[in-house]
């Protein structure tokens, strides 16, 4: 088959590292990919049209991007190519609200979480879209397993790797009315009360206690400020993990932007800034821990796990309904709960000094990951959401 993988903008580079990995997996099923890159280009709708011109395709998968596009003709990208468009929503799926109310019906979505799903619907009305859940894909080459505890440490030398910019709690909606303030404060106090709540029902559970029934049609659409109770509770606990990390004081190597003015806290950590997503593959493939927060996608994935485990790294992360059946929490993954940070700093803490803990976990999550969550594994699942043959 013909398939158009679509790379845009991205910070850290991380969907465009996503559409290589993509292309190139469907070249090894012996498909035919082509990659239009239109990052940066302002004569987009021109290319996309040369391109629909020039070849005729059999899917278009993009990052995020796209689904509300309209040629000049007012074509959608399904109508443009003549053949299935897929995007993959990495970010929270209700901060593409202004894009998913252009977004046709027939577009296949792919969430990273499945109550995403259940938001969607929620916000929309039932059956507007069609979307699935589609975890995470592991990113970079599987490493050689260490024979052994000291090969391990031999070929590690970063104890313990954070991925992720210093972020602080801003509350976005503070120039607002002061009922509105009121309903997106009482959502985030809601939702940072509970182990995990997701960001809509959190909202929805707010909307109701004042009178609105937000599963009437004419108020759903009130839904889609669950954004930023995703992104408010996300921030506010990586804040507090952060926090809790630099008390614990273990060793640390930190990657990422606005730590400048935090630094000295860390006081046993190097920084090497913010740093492109195969650059931080290389210092995976260098560490013994690697630290993950979801943050608020408490069903759902992150890619960090997935990509460590390749890069034959053990994980520490906080817990998700996904990562504790796709992984064997404490044999092949750490879980802490948010509602615990003292507990997660010891888990650390305890894996941290224990090598041998971490070659054996390291290598039980390699092989899970191996097993089903590659590109190569994961390929069917986008071809099923297009509704095209998948064997």
């Amino acid at each position: 088959m013909n398939i158009l993988v679509i790379k845009g903008q991205s910070q850290y580079g991380g969907t465009r590292l996503f559409a290589d990995e993509a292309a190139a997996a469907f070249a090894r099923r012996g498909d035919r990919p082509m990659v239009l890159d239109l990052a940066e280009r302002v004569t987009y709708k021109e290319d996309l049209a040369e391109a629909a011109a020039a070849t005729r395709f059999d899917l278009v998968l993009s990052f995020n991007i796209l689904g509300d596009f309209r040629s000049e003709a007012g074509a959608a990208m399904a109508e443009l190519f003549g053949c299935p468009h897929v995007v993959w929503h990495t970010d929270y799926i209700l901060s593409a609200w202004d894009r998913l109310k252009d977004t046709p019906p027939s577009t296949a979505l792919l969430v990273v979480d499945p109550t995403q799903i259940e938001a969607l619907d929620a916000a929309t009305g039932p059956g507007r879209h069609q979307a699935r859940f589609f975890p995470h894909p592991a990113v970079g080459q599987p490493i050689a397993e260490e024979p052994d505890v000291d090969a391990f440490v031999a070929a590690r030398p970063i104890p313990v790797l954070w991925s992720g910019g210093f972020v602080q709690p801003s509350r976005p909606w503070a120039s607002g009315s002061p009922l509105s303030q009121k309903i997106m404060d009482s959502a985030v106090e809601l939702a940072l009360a509970s182990e995990w709540t997701p960001p809509h029902v959190a909202l929805a559970q707010v909307f109701r206690a004042i009178g609105h029934d937000v599963s009437d049609p004419a108020r759903r659409h009130l839904l889609a400020g669950a954004w930023l109770i995703d992104a408010e509770v996300r921030v506010t606990r990586r804040h507090a993990f952060l926090l809790a990390l630099a008390e614990a004081g273990v060793e640390l190597h930190i990657c990422g932007a606005g730590w400048e003015p935090h630094l000295h806290r860390f006081p046993a950590a190097t920084w090497h800034g913010p740093v492109e997503m195969t650059r931080m593959v290389e210092l995976m493939r260098q560490s013994r821990v690697v630290l993950n927060t979801n943050g608020n996608f408490g069903a759902g994935t992150h890619e960090r796990p997935f990509s460590a485990a390749l890069a034959g790294a053990a994980v520490l992360s906080d817990f998700s309904r996904y990562y504790a059946t796709a992984f064997e929490p404490g044999e092949a993954i750490e879980l802490f709960y948010w509602l615990d940070l003292p507990g997660a700093m010891a888990r650390l803490q305890a894996l941290s000094s224990d090598p041998e803990r971490c070659w054996r976990m390291a290598g039980a999550a390699r092989r899970l990951t191996l097993d089903a969550h590659t590109w190569d594994r994961q390929i069917p699942d986008i071809l099923a959401a297009a509704g095209l043959p998948h064997a």
